[in-house]
Parts: C-alpha cells; sequence; structure tokens
C-alpha cells in the first residue's frame, strides 16, 4: 500500500483511543463518586444507630421489679 503522508489517516485511532480514555476516566470517577455515597450512608446509619434510644432501658424496670 501506498501511504500518500495524509494525517487524517491516523486522526480516528487518536481519537478513538482519546474517547476511551475519557470513557475510562468518567467510569473511574462514577466508581468513586458512588463508593463516596454509600461510606456516607453507612455512616448516616450508624450515627443513627448510636444515638437511637435502646429498647432495653423499658425492660430494665421490669426486671428490678422482680
Amino acid at each position: 500500500m501506498i501511504n500518500d503522508g495524509n494525517p487524517k489517516a491516523e486522526t480516528p485511532e487518536s481519537e478513538k483511543s482519546e474517547n476511551l480514555d475519557g470513557m475510562a476516566k468518567a467510569f473511574i470517577v462514577s466508581v468513586a463518586w458512588s463508593y463516596a455515597e454509600a461510606l456516607e450512608r453507612t455512616k448516616r446509619a450508624k450515627n443513627q444507630q448510636e444515638t437511637a434510644p435502646e429498647p432495653q432501658t423499658e425492660s430494665q424496670p421490669e426486671s428490678q421489679l422482680e
């Protein structure tokens, strides 16, 4: 094959690789964002469990009466 020196023949491959790079970066960012949201949800749930009143306090007076 004859190479006519046309640089446009190589641009689709570089554009594809740039698109793949961008897609990979977007994927990584979306995974990291999801992970951060999940961590925050678990922290909130843990804080709510710690601040919630324990139902055992109601059973303690009953055991003291016996």
